[in-house]
């Protein structure tokens, strides 16, 4: 369980440098959790049933669009440098 709230963390960190949009954290965390889904399946040849499994999933899940979501809007919510000066002497 661990490994996988080590995970979330660290790919909130790739969203914030592959994405760097607050409003497509949540896109991109549950398309990939869904992809992960898929694999298990296919892996596994069966569904996943435990209860276990799927709330250690809604964590990280909800873990990595929270702390993605909140380290991307720092980035965007960032002061634009604006210089009252000209560029050029005429």
């Amino acid at each position: 369980m661990m490994a996988f709230v080590l995970n979330a963390l660290t790919c909130a960190l790739g969203l914030l440098y592959f994405i760097r949009r607050g409003k497509q954290c949540l896109d991109f965390t549950v398309t990939v959790h869904f992809f992960h889904l898929l694999g298990c399946w296919i892996y596994n040849s069966h569904f996943p049933s435990t209860l276990t499994w799927w709330l250690v999933h809604i964590v990280c899940t909800a873990l990595m669009a929270a702390i993605g979501e909140y380290l991307c809007m720092r980035i965007e919510l960032r002061e634009i440098p604006l210089n009252s000066a000209p560029k050029s002497n005429v």
